[in-house]
């Protein structure tokens, strides 16, 4: 999560180091009893502080990565990824891989967007569904699918889950 390359997407340039805290994830593929770096991934709108990385997990050839300090107001699947509007709101990003090379496949923001709710500090991907954290949301919904407007209750956290 300390990685600090300003690179995106995947396999760019691993030793520029003018993006503090943007974060990388680095993927390493077994042949026989030697593992080899198979994949340096970045975010396709890295920034300083993004701490890309903070999450990861793998099923197959999907990879989920969670960017708890990412700050796009963007709102679902493949929003607008360059509008800073909402800083440390969080943001995840699914890979595929496909003959051995993996590449971006989304970006997903929160339904409900806000400010330091470090969405995807934590998450899990299971064949085609993604569960996302968000520690930071402030809504206080109960239960599922609740009122996720609602900002009474600072901090409360909220987790939100997708199939695709």
């Amino acid at each position: 999560t300390g990685e600090a390359s300003s690179a995106t997407g995947v396999n760019g340039a691993q030793d520029d180091d003018t993006a503090p805290g943007s974060g990388a994830v680095y993927v390493f593929a077994r042949g026989g009893a030697a593992w080899t770096q198979q994949a340096y991934l970045k975010a396709s709108n890295a920034e300083t502080g993004d701490v890309f990385g903070a999450s990861v997990s793998i099923d197959e050839d999907f990879l989920a990565v969670g960017a708890s300090g990412e700050d796009s107001s963007a709102a679902g699947w493949g929003g607008v990824e360059s509008d800073n509007g909402a800083p440390e709101s969080g943001a995840a990003y699914l890979f595929e891989r496909s003959g051995g090379a993996w590449a971006q496949a989304s970006y997903i923001k929160a339904a409900n967007t806000g400010a330091s709710d470090a969405f995807g500090a934590r998450l899990a991907l299971s064949a085609t569904t993604l569960v996302v954290g968000a520690a930071g949301e402030d809504s206080s919904a109960t239960g599922v699918d609740g009122d996720g407007a609602s900002d009474a209750a600072a901090g409360s956290g909220a987790c939100y889950s997708a199939r695709w």
